[in-house]
């Protein structure tokens, strides 16, 4: 502690302390008189006369008390400061996780984000005058709370209006934001000393660390620190989720949920599986504790470090059902994190599956005959020519602004008409923006693939070669498939209502299509894309992803009712898809548009996400390949000490003017 105006109050103390202990020096001036007795008189007579020195200095409680009030009054003069160390200005850019581990329930009953919001403001309070702080939010996407101010409680207020989500955590947008505002506040700068700190900003990070993609980034410019926010570790849930159709028996729901425990102890819960919120099946599962974790802290102020995998089970439904509806697992267990408990999922009635294969080439039209309607034994199967397919009429390729079918093959054919719908390539490409070919690649093998993608699950391309195929230009977003030495063999690209799988290799130049795994692969890309038996595989959402749904002829507007009841109306005239964003919160949401049918569509938004199961905050944070400095989430401010002593002053001061009082009644 530290006294900011000590002189001050050493002169008040030198002036104001002798002047009272004078006055208690001072004794009665009395006037002689003649009285019958003095018996009546005792408790009656008070210092009410004006006072002359000298008298000896007797033990008085009021003395004590009015000493008390000036030892207050001065000590608040001297204007004393805790912890009181002088710093320079600083700019710092503030960084607050709002993802859905942030919503974890402490120990105090607060969840972990109004803990980091307190730790944020008391962060701007510490900051020296003149320093300039930003605000910058983020779950899967960043935004930008308070730009660069002054005002510290501009800077509060901005922290205090920071909302949860139930969104999986990523730094990189909020990295980016971040260095970008820096750089621009630094350049516009006209003081040279705030331009000079801008050049090395300085990042504060509160969160509980468990960011999924922090190994994939890095900090370009200045320092950066992480605020440990959290001490709750106890959490299991449903981190794995399927809805499949049999095709043989597409009256038959089977539905598979993995659960998962990354709590320190061994757990016991049920899990339930419910129908339009009837209850269908309920199955009872046990947990060991993750592994490494064996018993609970007995203090649970400390994080408890949880590097290991946890402790999981499969758990599969069977059910029968004819009709759509929305399904419901829950893991009915009490937890720290309860975001992670639920699934929900839209289903619809079975139908069949239509297929449309474009090839000109008989040994292609052969093999693709027989793979789906006698092997896969799809009725429903169309093939055309790659002539045939330009020339047709939009009704027979499409139906109210969508494909006609559920899955098309295109055997080396380039094309544009791609309305939304699901395609896969093999040796042509989309006629779309990011994507294109040059030249071949020769004499080269597959070199990795991802086997556990599920239009690759079960498809061993060891013995799989092709003579060449076309080196491909592909968007960022674009998902590798299949590599080569040097190139991408086979690609994923999903945009809005479409999904495109691309093969650089022609069937005919490799042994592809004489190969079982040929088979299977049709077989996952029926399953896959055509929702054979991923059921609404494209209205299973993660918690933040923009919704693109399709519009029906004819509609003007649609209703998007979210999963806490809040509508909202969106124009869609003249559109081919609405999009929505505000998709931030796990739940169903419901789009109803205003044509003549009232068409309806359903959207599921869940976490399933390991990462932000994984609650308990980590010990040792790293961007890339750095570690950052870690310290507690609570900020230590220099709280000045004056208002207590004013405080202190004031109850001395009525406790005086009582005790004289009484005194006085008596």
């Amino acid at each position: 502690m530290r006294f900011l105006s000590l002189s001050t109050g050493l002169i008040v103390a030198a002036i104001a302390i002798p002047a009272l202990l004078l006055l208690y020096f001072l004794k009665l001036r009395r006037r002689e008189r003649v009285v019958s007795s003095t018996l009546l008189w005792k408790r009656a007579v008070q210092d009410l006369q004006v006072n002359a020195p000298f008298q000896k200095l007797r033990k008085n409680l009021l003395l004590f008390l009015q000493l008390l009030i000036l030892a207050a009054a001065i000590f608040g003069l001297a204007n004393p400061v805790a912890n009181f160390i002088k710093k320079p200005q600083r700019n710092v850019v503030i960084l607050i996780d709002r993802s859905g581990s942030m919503k974890t329930v402490e120990p105090d009953g607060r969840i972990r984000l109004e803990h980091a919001k307190d730790g944020a403001m008391d962060l701007a309070d510490s900051l020296p005058n003149g320093s300039r702080a930003m605000v910058l939010s983020f779950a899967d996407r960043a935004e930008v709370a308070c730009s660069f101010t002054d005002d510290k409680r501009r800077i509060k207020r901005r922290i205090e209006e920071v909302e949860p989500t139930d969104g999986p955590s990523k730094l990189g947008e909020a990295l980016q934001l971040a260095v970008a505002y820096s750089a621009n506040f630094a350049a516009g700068a006209v003081d040279k000393a705030v331009r000079g700190s801008m050049d090395t900003a300085e990042i504060d990070l509160f969160s509980d660390g468990r960011i999924k993609d922090a190994d994939d980034q890095f900090v370009t410019r200045g320092k950066m620190t992480f605020y440990r926010v959290g001490a709750a570790s106890d959490n299991a849930g449903l981190v794995a989720f399927d809805v499949r159709r049999d095709i043989e028996r597409p009256g038959e729901v089977s539905i598979f949920v993995q659960v998962a425990n990354f709590g320190p102890e061994q757990i016991t819960s049920d899990v339930s599986l419910s129908l339009d919120r009837k209850m269908v099946s309920v199955q009872s599962v046990t947990l060991g504790p993750a592994m490494g974790t064996t018993t609970r802290p007995a203090d649970l102020s400390r994080p408890v470090d949880m590097t290991a995998l946890p402790s999981s089970r499969n758990v599969i439904f069977k059910m029968a059902h004819t009709a759509g509806g929305i399904i419901r697992v829950k893991l009915h267990r009490p937890d720290a994190w309860p975001t992670d408990n639920v699934v929900t999922a839209p289903i619809d009635p079975p139908r069949e599956i239509r297929v449309l294969v474009v090839s000109s080439r008989s040994a292609i039209r052969y093999f693709l005959n027989r793979a789906f309607k006698v092997a896969f034994q799809i009725e429903d199967f169309t093939m055309m020519t790659p002539a045939e397919y330009e020339e047709a009429g939009d009704s027979a390729l499409s139906i109210e602004g969508r494909s006609a079918f559920d899955l098309v093959i295109l055997d080396k054919h380039d094309t544009k008409r791609l309305w939304p719908g699901n395609y896969v390539f093999f040796g042509g490409i989309p006629v779309i923006d990011g994507v294109a070919r040059s030249d071949d690649v020769d004499d080269q093998v597959f070199v990795s693939w991802r086997e556990s993608h599920p239009l690759l699950r079960h498809v061993t391309l060891d013995n799989i070669f092709a003579i060449k195929w076309s080196r491909l230009t592909l968007p960022k977003h674009a998902l590798k498939l299949i590599e080569g030495e040097s190139s991408a063999v086979m690609a994923l690209i999903t945009d809005p209502g479409h999904r495109y799988v691309i093969s650089a290799f022609d069937l005919m130049e490799s042994n592809f299509i004489k190969n079982p795994a040929s088979l299977i692969f049709l077989q996952n890309a029926m399953m896959y894309l055509a929702g054979g038996d991923l059921t609404h595989a494209d209205r299973l959402i993660t918690p933040g992803d923009t919704l693109a749904i399709p519009v029906p002829p004819g509609a003007e507007s649609v209703r998007i009712t979210r999963p806490d009841d809040s509508v909202e109306d969106i124009d869609v005239a003249d559109r081919t898809t609405a999009t929505f964003a505000r998709t931030g919160d796990c739940g169903i949401y419901k789009a109803v548009f205003n044509d003549a049918d009232k068409t309806t569509e359903t959207y599921a938004a869940n976490v399933l996400d390991p990462t932000e199961s994984l609650i308990a905050p980590n010990e040792r944070f790293t961007v890339g390949a750095e570690d950052v400095q870690t310290v507690s989430g609570e900020i230590k401010t220099n709280e000045p000490l004056w208002p207590y002593a004013v405080a202190a002053a004031m109850f001395v001061l009525l406790l005086e003017w009582w005790i004289y009082n009484k005194r006085v009644m008596v």
